[in-house]
């Protein structure tokens, strides 16, 4: 017999009673006003727990797609003991304190690695997930779902996530898959804080019959308002007093009046960066894993949503960029990889260039 909390059972007698009334399920903006709640992240994870334990069906990237298990068999309700499942064994939480992650690389499993942290414990992830098997990351299995859950419970309320991912093309069509994980992302409750792009300077990826490939996109995702903005500025073309249109009437004459540009202002949202040996990095040794992303990207992120101090993370870290500028820039760092070989990779590239922990 399934049991369920006194919260969940007012959770699905809500759901149950809107639909048999309208004929659809109300959407998680209507449930959180229902029950006065501040975020839809608190939404989510009811209707998470009421879907693993078979009480709702729930069908991904559809607006109102949840209905109802009839016929679920439920017992009274026990004393309540938080569980997590994420495509596991559902087991009691036993969260460890966030000081025995920092500052080390951990091999293991990103999802199981995860479950042992505490919430609302990290600042800042950038991390960039091996989409669409485009590489071979020595044949291990890629768990999105459980990855994406744990990134939301783990990272601080005003705390980012940055998403670095492409698409596949097979047989000339785009898979489409980074969005659907964006989607999936702001279904379960991150905003969707802005969609960047990661422009190429060199090595595109060419193509016979379509224009050049030179980008990924940076999904920059946030729990709640962003608690940093620490914009980056990149200088103006003019600067100084000259007079400025202010306002533009029907016969399309402008209005000027005198104003002051600035000497800088904030970066466009597209970022481009030269790959390759000295672009990339001039580290070597981070060569030896498949697919690295800039260390300026990596710096540009931490730098623009983090201070000093705070917790960078990255689950799947490969050779360690995101932790190497984690470091450079006085922010504690935690990175994780499934591969031994590369944690080994890291911890020398780490080692190579003299950087000490946090």
């Amino acid at each position: 017999m399934l049991t369920l909390t006194k919260k969940q059972k007012l959770f699905l007698d809500y759901i149950t009673k809107f639909i048999e009334k309208n004929g659809y399920a109300p959407s998680f903006e209507e449930i959180k006003k229902h029950f006065k709640l501040s975020a839809k992240s608190t939404v989510h994870q009811h209707i998470s727990t009421l879907t693993e334990k078979g009480f709702l069906n729930k069908e991904h990237y559809k607006a109102r797609a949840i209905s109802v298990v009839q016929d679920a068999p439920l017992s009274p309700t026990p004393p309540y003991t938080p569980t997590y499942s994420y495509g596991y064994k559902e087991q009691p939480i036993q969260h460890e304190k966030i000081d025995n992650f920092l500052n080390k690389i951990i091999c293991g499993d990103a999802v199981e690695i995860m479950e042992k942290m505490p919430d609302y414990s990290i600042d800042l992830t950038v991390t960039s997930p091996p989409y669409d098997e485009l590489r071979n990351y020595n044949g291990y299995h890629f768990n999105f779902e459980g990855m994406a859950k744990n990134l939301f419970r783990v990272t601080k309320n005003g705390g980012m996530l940055v998403w670095v991912v492409g698409d596949k093309i097979k047989n000339g069509n785009k898979s489409l898959t980074s969005f659907k994980q964006a989607l999936f992302f702001q279904e379960i409750g991150f905003n969707v804080h802005d969609v960047m792009i990661y422009k190429k300077k060199n090595t595109p990826f060419m193509r016979t019959n379509a224009y050049t490939n030179c980008f990924e996109f940076m999904f920059v995702l946030s729990k709640g308002r962003p608690k940093i903005f620490n914009p980056l500025k990149v200088k103006t073309m003019r600067q100084g007093q000259e007079m400025l249109p202010f306002n533009k009437g029907a016969d399309g004459i402008n209005k000027k009046i005198l104003g002051e540009l600035k000497s800088e202002k904030t970066k466009t949202n597209i970022w481009e960066y030269a790959v390759g040996l000295h672009g990339t990095t001039s580290d070597k040794i981070a060569f030896e894993h498949p697919a690295i992303f800039p260390e300026k990207l990596a710096e540009d992120h931490i730098i623009s949503w983090t201070k000093e101090g705070d917790i960078v993370f990255d689950p799947m870290c490969g050779s360690g960029t995101t932790c190497k500028m984690a470091i450079k820039n006085n922010r504690a760092y935690i990175g994780c990889d499934i591969s031994k070989e590369y944690v080994d990779l890291t911890n020398h590239r780490l080692k190579a260039q003299g950087l000490r922990l946090f």
